[in-house]
């Protein structure tokens, strides 16, 4: 594009249009952000005793810009109750300049509640006494649903698979696992080995035809079921089905494969039990390891908790000879304090966090 394009020449010509007239103005841009009503900012001046409101700030809390005259107590009042012990009072943050970070329910007018996010600072005089503040604040009641959301299902996962030890899956369309929680610990493998080879617990002499079980079925583009046979962290093998579905696209493609892995003789309404101290002797180092990794411990957190020595410790995962009874009951006791349990599948220990 030459200079004497007519589009240059009027950008040039008009001084209305130059750069700078085009930039946006910090309060330009501020009401813009706010304009989507998710934040507000804050003003107090403790000189003149002033204490303002953004526009954004009045519609976040669900007031008419400029009907009421703000202040800090106002504030705290719109705060949920429960929540409202853990903001500053007035006189921390006039006298000690005292103002932290908080996230916090407020109740509007019209008794709607939202989950926001305040951050402010406290200026200084040259002589060290506070003389304003001013923050900001965000909505972030959508955040939190979705985190609360993501938190309840977890939740339900988890009750299935201490129930029955049944794992929920989902599989690209190309058969590679994307979400499998649960698996790390029944299986003791680490999540990076499992992310990389999914079928790894798999026995050697059935992974091969396990998958391309997998693989053919997935072309036939209907559910299936596959038996297959697991090692248990490290420690036995137990009987495993899959039941795997596809979910559908809105055009009948298939976005993704899903299922449920569970061992096939479990009864629906009972509990794989907890290991007495009878078998105990029957954990081993693989388990003790599995059960480290789940509260990501290192050795030294299990010889604190467990008053054993760190020795101990090590010859107990190396499943050295020698009189470590008492040692392993110490051990296990102290893993299973801090919510990690030993439960019996078909003869074999799997090991799962249980808080």
């Amino acid at each position: 594009m030459s200079l004497r394009d007519p589009k240059l020449q009027l950008f040039h010509e008009r001084p209305d249009m130059n750069p700078p007239s085009l930039a946006f103005s910090s309060r330009e841009f501020l009401r813009m952000v706010e304009s989507f009503g998710l934040s507000g900012n804050w003003g107090w001046n403790f000189t003149r005793k002033e204490y303002l409101w953004s526009s954004g700030l009045y519609r976040l809390f669900g007031i008419e810009d400029g009907s009421v005259r703000p202040d800090y107590e106002l504030f705290r009042s719109l705060v949920h109750p429960e929540d409202r012990a853990m903001l500053e009072d007035a006189s921390q943050i006039l006298n000690e300049g005292i103002l932290s970070d908080h996230t916090f329910r407020v109740i509007r007018p019209d008794g709607t509640m939202r989950m926001v996010l305040s951050r402010g600072d406290v200026y200084f005089t040259p002589e060290g006494r506070p003389a304003g503040a001013a923050g900001v604040i965000v909505d972030i009641t959508g955040e939190q649903r979705v985190s609360l959301a993501i938190r309840a299902q977890n939740d339900r996962q988890r009750a299935i698979f201490e129930h029955g030890m049944i794992i929920p899956w989902v599989w690209t369309v190309e058969g590679e696992a994307v979400h499998a929680p649960g698996w790390c610990e029944l299986t003791g493998l680490p999540p990076e080995e499992l992310q990389r080879n999914w079928s790894l617990p798999i026995v050697p002499e059935e992974r091969a035809e396990v998958l391309r079980q997998h693989a053919a079925m997935r072309e036939r583009r209907q559910p299936f079921t596959l038996d297959f046979t697991a090692q248990v962290a490290r420690g036995g093998r137990t009987a495993f089905r899959t039941l795997v579905v596809p979910v559908l696209t809105g055009t009948d493609g298939i976005r993704e494969w899903t299922g449920l892995t569970f061992p096939p003789t479990a009864a629906i309404g009972e509990t794989a039990p907890e290991i007495g101290t009878d078998v105990q002797h029957q954990i081993r180092g693989a388990h003790l390891r599995a059960a480290r990794g789940l509260l990501d411990w290192t050795l030294a957190d299990l010889a604190g908790a467990s008053k054993l020595s760190l020795s101990t410790i090590r010859r107990l995962e190396e499943d050295a000879d020698g009189p470590l009874a008492r040692s392993r009951h110490a051990a296990v006791d102290a893993l299973r304090q801090a919510g990690v349990g030993f439960r019996l599948i078909e003869g074999s220990i799997a090991v799962a966090h249980l808080r």
